[in-house]
C-alpha cells in the first residue's frame, strides 16, 4: 500500500494532502508500479544541505516490488501549498514543470531514474547570493495509517493513472481557552525546564524533615524500598517503638529480637530511640488451659532489655504495662531505668512497692508521670513519697485507678507547675487537691472514683479550664469553662432520678461556656428546661441523643428528628453560638450519601430557623468505634438571615477540614467578662 502525501517546500507536516496506493503484483516485471511513482518524483541524494533540520530524510527505493498488503507513505512537494520559491533547475528540466502529478504520457521505465537538480554556482565572498532553494519533489518513505481511496496502477504498457485523492479533513479549530493555554505553555517553555528528579537528590535536612513527619509504620515501608531509603527512614522507625500486641502472641520473642538488633550496633542505633512502649503482651504469652485461653507471664527478655536501657541515653518516653511484676522478678530493669537522665514521660501501669521505689530513685526530672492499678497487696501508709523529688518539674500527673497514692504526700508538698491531673479510685477532698495543685487547669475524674465530702465552705480554684467526670459531682466548688460529662443524663425514667438530680447542681455551680453531654429519650422536658436555666453562660453545646440507658445504644433517624423538633423550643431563648447535635447508632447503610446529606441539611435549617443566635450547626451520628463525642457529621455556617423571621436562613456547607477548625474554635470559646 502506498500513501502519497503533498509536502510544502520546508517539509512542514501540517500542510499535507494524502492518498493511498494499493500495490498489486505486476505480471510483466517487478517494481512497475513503484517505478511509475518514482518516475514522477525527484530524489535528492545529498539532502544534508537542502532539507531543514528535523524533516524526514529521503530514502532511495530499491528496484523491487514492495511486499503485498504493505503500507508506504510517499511525501511529494506541492508548490501550491507553500509560499517558498520553486526549484531553481534549468528550464530544460522536465521533472520540475508545473504539470499536475502524475504525468500520464511518460512510459514506465524499467528502474527509477535518479535526478539531481542543477545547482547554481555560489561565490563564498558574495553575501547577496540567494539561499539554497528548498527541495522539490523529494520522495519520502514513512509508515502511516491507511486511508480508504482507490488507485489504478498500470500493469503493462498502459500509462493511464486515475487518482481520486481525498484530502485529510482539517482538525476542528481549538477553543479560545485551549489556544490561550497552548500559547502560554509555549511562551514559558524557555523559562521553566521540568525534569524527573531523584528523591534522594534533595538536601539531607529536607529529607530528614520529610521522614520526621512520617508515622513509624510509613517510615518502615519506605525503609524497605532501597538502601538509600533504609539509611534515611530507619532513624524514624527506631525513634518510636511499640511491642506487645496481645493479638500477635509473640511479645517476648519480638522484644528479645529488637533488643539484640539495637545492641548489635549500639553506637548507630540506640541513639535514635526516643519512645519505647511495652504493651500488655510484651511479657506474656497466651496459653490454653482447660479449653480457656489466659495470659502467662514470660520475662525471658528482661535481661537483654536491661542492657538496652543502660545505653538508651536519648530515651524520652517509657511505658511498661506490667511494671510491678517485671521489677520484682528482675530488679536490674528498674535499676537501669532509674539511671536514665533524659526521660520526660514515665508511664508504669501496674504498680506496687517496687515501682514506687523505682520512681523515687529516678535521676531524671519527668514532666509527666502515669500510674495505673495497684497490684502489690495493701499499700503502706504515710511513709512513701515517690513524687516528692519532682515537685518543680511535674506538669501532668495521671493516676487512673490509684488516686489514693496522693494521700501520703498531698499535705507535704505543693506542685506549682502542675496543670493537668487525671485521677481515679479513692480521692482526697477537692479542697485538698486545690491546695496541692493551686495552678491546675484541667481535671479529669476517671471511671469509678469516690471523693471525700467537704465539711464546710471551701475555697478552690478561681476557674478551671476543663472538667471531665464519669459521675456527677454535686458539690464541685469552682466554675468551669468547659464541662464534659462521660455519663448519660436521663438514663432512667422519673423526675427524681438521683444521677440527674446531682447533675443539675453541678451544671449550676460550674456554669460552663462549653458543654458536652449525652441525653437519653427518658429525659423529660422539665429536666431540659432546668438544664437551660442553670447555665446562662452556655455558648456552645455538643449534644448526643440516645434512646437507651447506655450511650452506646442505637436508634433510627426518624426518632432522632422527631425528638429534636419536639424540644427545639427549649433552646429558642438561649444565646448559643454553636450547636453540634448527633444520635447514637450505626449509620443507615441503606440510605445513600445524598439522602443523609439532604436529611442533615433539612434538620440544620430547622435548628437555624428556631434558634436565632446560632451561627454554626453540626448534624451527624456518633462514631460507635471512637470516643463518646466523636461525631461523623456535616458542619454548616449561617450565611445570612432574611428580614422576615419566618423565612429560612441561608446555610453554607463547610468542608470537613473547615468544620473541624470551627469545632476547635467553639471548644475554646472564652468566658465573657
Amino acid at each position: 500500500m502506498l500513501s502519497l502525501h503533498n509536502l510544502s517546500s520546508d517539509g512542514a507536516p501540517d500542510q499535507i494532502e494524502a492518498c493511498q496506493v494499493e500495490c498489486q503484483p505486476d505480471p510483466d516485471g517487478p517494481g512497475l508500479e513503484l517505478e511509475l511513482a518514482l518516475e514522477e518524483a525527484q530524489i535528492q541524494t545529498d539532502h544534508s544541505q537542502s532539507i531543514a533540520p528535523g524533516a524526514a530524510s529521503p530514502i532511495l527505493l530499491p528496484n523491487s516490488l514492495p511486499p503485498p498488503n504493505s503500507t508506504t507513505t510517499i511525501f511529494i512537494h506541492d508548490p501550491r501549498l507553500s509560499n517558498k520559491p520553486p526549484c531553481q533547475c534549468s528550464p530544460s528540466c522536465q521533472y520540475c514543470q508545473s504539470v499536475p502529478f502524475p504525468k500520464p504520457s511518460l512510459p514506465p521505465p524499467h528502474r527509477p531514474r535518479l535526478h539531481h537538480p542543477s545547482q547554481p554556482a555560489l561565490d563564498p565572498s558574495d553575501s547577496s547570493q540567494p539561499p539554497q532553494p528548498a527541495l522539490f519533489g523529494v520522495v519520502y518513505l514513512l509508515h502511516a495509517p491507511t486511508f480508504p481511496v482507490q488507485l489504478k496502477m498500470p500493469v503493462s504498457s498502459e500509462s493511464t493513472l486515475a487518482v481520486p485523492i481525498q484530502p485529510i479533513p482539517p482538525p476542528p479549530p481549538p477553543s479560545t481557552v485551549a489556544v490561550s493555554r497552548a500559547d502560554r505553555s509555549r511562551s514559558l517553555d524557555h523559562i521553566y525546564t521540568f525534569s524527573r528528579r531523584n528523591l534522594f537528590a534533595l538536601n539531607r535536612d529536607v529529607l530528614k524533615t520529610i521522614s520526621d513527619f512520617c508515622a513509624p509504620g510509613d517510615a518502615l515501608k519506605l525503609a524497605l524500598t532501597c538502601k538509600d531509603a533504609y539509611d534515611l527512614a530507619m532513624p524514624r522507625v527506631l525513634s518510636d517503638v511499640s511491642i506487645g500486641d496481645p493479638a500477635l502472641n509473640d511479645g517476648p520473642d519480638r522484644l528479645e529480637k529488637f533488643c539484640h538488633f539495637m545492641l548489635a550496633d549500639p553506637r548507630r542505633r540506640t541513639r535514635h530511640l526516643r519512645a519505647l512502649r511495652l504493651l500488655e503482651g510484651a511479657f506474656a504469652r497466651v496459653t490454653t488451659v482447660g479449653g480457656r485461653e489466659r495470659l502467662e507471664a514470660d520475662f525471658s527478655s528482661a535481661d537483654v532489655l536491661a542492657n538496652l536501657l543502660r545505653q538508651a541515653y536519648n530515651l524520652r518516653l517509657i511505658h511498661i504495662r506490667d511494671a510491678e511484676p517485671l521489677f520484682q522478678s528482675h530488679p536490674a530493669v528498674y535499676e537501669a531505668l532509674a539511671q536514665l537522665t533524659s526521660l520526660s514521660e514515665v508511664s508504669l501501669y501496674y504498680i506496687g512497692n517496687s515501682t514506687l521505689k523505682a520512681i523515687s530513685q529516678l535521676r531524671c526530672t519527668p514532666a509527666v508521670i502515669e500510674n495505673g492499678l495497684w497490684k502489690d497487696g495493701p499499700r503502706p501508709q504515710g511513709d512513701i513519697t515517690p513524687f516528692g523529688p519532682f515537685v518543680d518539674s511535674l506538669k501532668h500527673l495521671k493516676l487512673w485507678e490509684c488516686g489514693c497514692m496522693l494521700e501520703s504526700v498531698i499535705d507535704r508538698h505543693v506542685w506549682p507547675n502542675l496543670h493537668t491531673l487525671e485521677i481515679g479510685g479513692r480521692i482526697a477532698k477537692i479542697s485538698e487537691l486545690a491546695h496541692a495543685f493551686p495552678n491546675l487547669r484541667r481535671l479529669t475524674f476517671y471511671l469509678e472514683f469516690s471523693v471525700k465530702p467537704e465539711t464546710g465552705a471551701v475555697t478552690c480554684w478561681p476557674e478551671l479550664d476543663y472538667l471531665e467526670t464519669s459521675a456527677p459531682l454535686p458539690s464541685f466548688p469552682s466554675p468551669v469553662r468547659r464541662l464534659q460529662l462521660q455519663y448519660p443524663i436521663g438514663s432512667s425514667s422519673g423526675l427524681h432520678n438521683s444521677s440527674d438530680l446531682k447533675t443539675l447542681p453541678l451544671m449550676e455551680r460550674t456554669n460552663p461556656v462549653v458543654l458536652s453531654c449525652t441525653l437519653s429519650d427518658a429525659a423529660s422536658g422539665m429536666l431540659l428546661e432546668r438544664m437551660k436555666s442553670s447555665m446562662p453562660s452556655l455558648r456552645y453545646l455538643e449534644l448526643v441523643y440516645t434512646d437507651g440507658p447506655c450511650s452506646r445504644g442505637g436508634m433510627e433517624w426518624r426518632g432522632f428528628q422527631e425528638w429534636t423538633e419536639r424540644n427545639i423550643d427549649i433552646l429558642r431563648s438561649t444565646a448559643l453560638v454553636g450547636l453540634s447535635i448527633a444520635y447514637t447508632g450505626n449509620v443507615d447503610s441503606s440510605s445513600g450519601a445524598d439522602v443523609r446529606k439532604r436529611r442533615y441539611l433539612s434538620l440544620a435549617r430547622t435548628l437555624a430557623k428556631g434558634i436565632k443566635s446560632l451561627r454554626y450547626i453540626s448534624v451527624g451520628a456518633q462514631d460507635p468505634e471512637a470516643t463518646m463525642y466523636a461525631i461523623e457529621g456535616t458542619w454548616y455556617r449561617v450565611a445570612s438571615r432574611p428580614a422576615d423571621e419566618d423565612a429560612t436562613p441561608v446555610l453554607e456547607t463547610l468542608s470537613p477540614v473547615e468544620g473541624e477548625r470551627v469545632r476547635e474554635t467553639l471548644q475554646d470559646t472564652p468566658r465573657e467578662a
